[in-house]
């Protein structure tokens, strides 16, 4: 059965409040800048172009304009929001998804890929809490395993028996963001 799956309403406002309240949090708690990390977007996005090519400069630009900051932690954190973001909203869609669907195989792809956007949203969690203390490394690795949820939720709809359509929401641009905010850590270690 085909179906174009698409944000509900709520899940959208859902995405959009968490986006809105990671900018004003990272705000509200910045550091002052120091000479070693003070960058602006641009510069922040160049890194990230670098790193991960497949993010692309644009996407960065664009996802991190409206950042209050432009030293390198504050966008780091803000980037790994903006992903845990996606990724609760992600599950959100998946949960709704479940629920309508009838068959079986279907239902247990769902399954399979809501666990592992709910790993990566405790994993972006704890790699927030690392940023904040400035333990970088251990941000950095928190953030490449959780990258891994895309990857999970694909091979949950084509390994095996497993049915269903790859969820909308659970495509490329929570990876990008993973990645992003990756990029910019690793350039703090």
């Amino acid at each position: 059965m085909k179906r174009i799956l698409l944000f509900s309403s709520s899940s959208f406002f859902f995405f959009s409040l968490a986006l809105f309240l990671s900018v004003n949090q990272v705000s509200a708690t910045s550091h002052p800048p120091t000479c070693a990390s003070t960058t602006n977007v641009k510069d922040a996005c160049k890194l990230v172009a670098d790193k991960y090519p497949a993010v692309g400069y644009d996407f960065c630009v664009k996802t991190l304009k409206k950042s209050p900051s432009g030293d390198l932690h504050d966008l780091a954190l803000v980037a790994t929001r903006t992903a845990i973001a996606h990724a609760a909203s992600a599950e959100s869609e998946i949960e709704e998804l479940i629920n309508l669907e009838t068959e079986s195989a279907a239902k247990s792809s769902f399954d399979k890929c809501l666990d592992a956007y709910a790993d990566a949203v405790e994993r972006m969690r704890n790699a927030v809490d690392n940023i904040a203390a400035r333990v970088y490394k251990k941000a950095e690795q928190q953030l490449g395993d959780a990258t891994a949820a895309a990857k999970k939720c694909k091979a949950a709809f084509t390994d095996g028996n497993n049915k269903g359509a790859l969820p909308a929401p659970a495509g490329s641009d929570y990876l990008k963001l993973a990645n992003m905010a990756r990029a910019i850590v690793v350039s703090l270690e």
